[in-house]
């Protein structure tokens, strides 16, 4: 794939307008919603441990390392202690998704990812390509360190490094993190763990593709992209059509809604309060592998976990219908992973 300019964007910070965009970490609302139609996904579960990842390749900027067998080390597939599948990468790698387009990124698009730093000097980046800049010399990192350190690293002829701060909170060791990222024409929202720490309004450019690098020991255990509005239109439930999502995820075989999923629940359960005469079922679907019985009792599990969120935040339970409908009503074959992704969901319908 050709490259341009590559500028890698931080979880925490960009530069903008010739200044820095500092963390915020107080009081600070977590908005963050997926798009409604998923480009990639990877929890790495069906890669063979100790093998390279089956669903990424050697990113342009490593084609050294595609020619060198003996550099696969770098990137791996493991296990943790609790059964979590990962991706393991060090010493300078970049991967790049396997998406059959490769101008796959959208005016309107999100991208999360969890990552684990394990090693006490660790650093992680986001490699974007721009369709701004065709120099391809020019070379633009910048990285954020276990430490907390954020660096600005140049390449364009001559090398130049620049400090820019420290995030007020360093990351521990083997500690799981999960950064969301929301795109909308030019504008850019940076969540870490439930808190937006950089909104940034004009980043400067549009992105076609990313890669994932790392720097010494750094573990993923789930990347996903989606694409569409990172918005749900909540009125059309009232005229009778069914409200599809994909913002409500869990970990495999889990129940536990994640922080993606309570953002969104905020936001329905505010149309609710709007609305008090309307009530929902709640349909929880799964993808198609494993056993169809243990498929069924994890959705009606899954939807009863959104009932029982939705009334803690004062919502009558007397409103809300949780139905598990397992691996019986797939939206796609379940052939590929970001098939399994998109059958993988939660819906409601009014009543």
């Amino acid at each position: 794939m050709h490259l341009s300019l590559r500028l890698i964007l931080p979880f925490f910070m960009l530069l903008a307008s010739g200044g820095i965009c500092h963390a915020q970490t107080a009081n600070t609302a977590y908005e963050f919603t997926p798009g409604n139609k998923v480009i990639f996904e990877d929890d790495f579960s069906q890669d063979t441990i100790g093998a390279f990842p089956s669903k990424w390749h050697i990113s342009s900027c490593n084609e050294f390392y595609a020619h060198d067998t003996s550099n696969r080390h770098l990137w791996r597939v493991e296990k943790d202690s609790i059964d979590h599948t990962l991706l393991v990468m060090t010493n300078g790698s970049y991967l790049d998704p396997n998406v059959t387009n490769q101008f796959y990124l959208h005016d309107s698009f999100a991208l999360e990812v969890d990552f684990r730093f394990d090693s006490p000097n660790g650093g992680v980046e986001l490699v974007f390509y721009p369709y701004e800049n065709p120099n391809p010399c020019l070379k633009e990192r910048i990285q954020v360190w276990s430490s907390g350190q954020l660096r600005r690293d140049i390449s364009s002829g001559s090398r130049f490094e620049k400090a820019l701060g420290k995030y007020p909170v360093p990351f521990a060791k083997n500690t799981w993190h999960h950064f969301a990222m929301a795109y909308k024409k030019g504008a850019a929202d940076f969540y870490i763990d439930g808190t937006l720490v950089t909104p940034l309004p004009d980043c400067g450019f549009s992105p076609y593709g990313v890669s994932i690098g790392s720097h010494n020991l750094v573990s993923y255990k789930h990347f996903r992209i989606t694409t569409g509005a990172n918005s749900y239109d909540f009125a059309k439930i009232l005229t009778g059509s069914t409200l599809v999502t994909h913002a409500i995820n869990f970990d495999v075989n889990k129940s536990v809604i994640n922080a993606d999923g309570m953002a969104f629940l905020a936001q329905l359960a505010q149309f609710l309060r709007a609305n008090p005469f309307l009530k929902l079922e709640i349909d929880g679907h799964t993808d198609g592998d494993g056993d169809a019985d243990a498929n069924m009792k994890l959705s009606q599990e899954r939807a009863d976990a959104v009932k029982k969120q939705l009334e803690s935040v004062g919502i009558d339970g007397s409103r809300l219908i949780p139905v598990g409908f397992g691996l019986t009503k797939p939206k796609v074959p379940n052939a590929t992973p970001e098939g399994k992704a998109e059958n993988r969901r939660v819906e409601f319908v009014k009543q």
